[in-house]
């Protein structure tokens, strides 16, 4: 994993602390929790508190553990299980009407957060507003156009030294989770130049219904 230090003060003052030390839980892995605290395949740790964490799949899981179906009835986890696959990091094959924020193959966590969710939150109105005024009912990724932005994102990622660390950048924190780029790393101007061109040239990479005809663009 790749761990950042805290952003606060005093962080090497308490982990210095006679009382305080690090425990290599690969080299010595959990086996129980005990009476006294918790017992690892090396010995007994006794503690006042156990603070637990329960996980942190990044990025996907926070909509993979919704249970979205797509129009075809395959959710959206079941879509996603050999790979996340996006369309400018907002929206996917299948599932018309749908955006979603902050998420998989967007800038996200390399962006700041009420930032990014106001670039993406003003694109997303004005898709709304524009589908809105020509009477359009349904708007739906190509499944070329997530091809596409997926090829863009892995290209973008192979070009830095991420894929040389195992990250929950990867996913690689998550066992049997496939690992792949998840954060689109072109930067934020990048982006929102992307997300201009697709609006700029008709929602290039979707496919608009008005309900008596649809346009693949």
């Amino acid at each position: 994993m790749d761990p950042r230090i805290p952003l606060e003060q005093g962080y090497f003052e308490v982990f210095n602390e006679p009382n305080v030390r690090l425990v290599d839980l690969r080299a010595t892995s959990i086996e129980e929790f005990t009476e006294k605290g918790i017992r690892t395949s090396a010995e007994e740790l006794e503690f006042d508190v156990i603070i637990v964490a329960t996980g942190f799949d990044a990025l996907t899981g926070t909509l993979t553990r919704i249970n979205i179906n797509g129009k075809d009835g395959t959710l959206l986890k079941d879509h996603w299980k050999d790979g996340v696959k996006t369309y400018l990091g907002m929206t996917s094959h299948g599932y018309p009407n749908l955006f979603f924020q902050y998420g998989p193959q967007a800038p996200t966590v390399f962006c700041n957060g009420p930032t990014c969710a106001e670039v993406q939150g003003n694109w997303v109105i004005g898709t709304i507003n524009h589908c809105r005024d020509h009477g359009i009912k349904m708007i739906e990724a190509t499944e070329a156009s997530e091809k596409q932005w997926k090829d863009k994102v892995v290209r973008l990622a192979e070009a830095s030294l991420l894929p040389a660390t195992n990250s929950w950048y990867y996913g690689d924190n998550i066992p049997g989770k496939v690992r792949e780029p998840l954060l689109y790393l072109g930067g934020l101007p990048s982006y929102y130049e992307d997300l201009n061109v697709v609006r700029d040239n008709g929602f290039e990479g979707f496919v608009l219904d008005d309900g008596t005809k649809s346009s693949k663009l």
